[in-house]
């Protein structure tokens, strides 16, 4: 069962109905996305970097439900996946950060992204409100860098 916090999605209901209705003006989508790109790629950046640095700001970790301790534990054992994630979510991150390659670094931090929700909504309900923000921004993004994307999704696409 996901624990809802009602002010936390009536918050999020207020926010999209905000981001929609400007949608239209480019100077809000602008500092909206400039926003949205910057505290993306902190996040990636800085959770990233704490994996292999263990920052003394951030809070302990709380204690897991079984299921939750099972999967991390997975990921540990396998020796080289969370490295290897991290890694990719910090350069994807300071790409995103810096505005190089934007879309294509989206798209590579997506399956991460949605991981993290997935994480969140099933095995540790308490950090969906992380978990909620990050996917909100990140399909922000995505909508909002979605010309980038048109290309993708050619049902038959011709080689010249």
């Amino acid at each position: 069962m996901v624990y809802a916090d009602n002010g936390l999605f009536e918050n999020v209901i207020q926010i999209t109905k905000l981001v929609i209705t400007h949608s239209l003006n480019p100077k809000f989508m602008k500092i909206a996305v400039l926003i949205a790109r910057i505290l993306l790629g902190l996040i990636f950046v800085v959770f990233g970097l704490h994996f292999f640095f263990h920052f003394s700001f951030m809070p302990a970790p709380t204690p897991m439900p079984e299921k939750a301790q099972a999967f991390t534990g997975g990921l540990y054992g396998s020796g080289y996946f969370l490295q290897y994630m991290k890694v990719i979510e910090i350069t994807s991150g300071l790409a995103i950060l810096v505005n190089r390659f934007t879309a294509f670094f989206l798209l590579i931090l997506f399956p991460i992204t949605l991981n993290i929700f997935l994480f969140h909504a099933i095995l540790v309900p308490s950090g969906i409100p992380v978990a909620a923000v990050i996917i909100i921004l990140h399909l922000f993004l995505a909508f909002a860098y979605r010309k980038y994307y048109a290309s993708l999704f050619t049902a038959v696409p011709t080689i010249s």
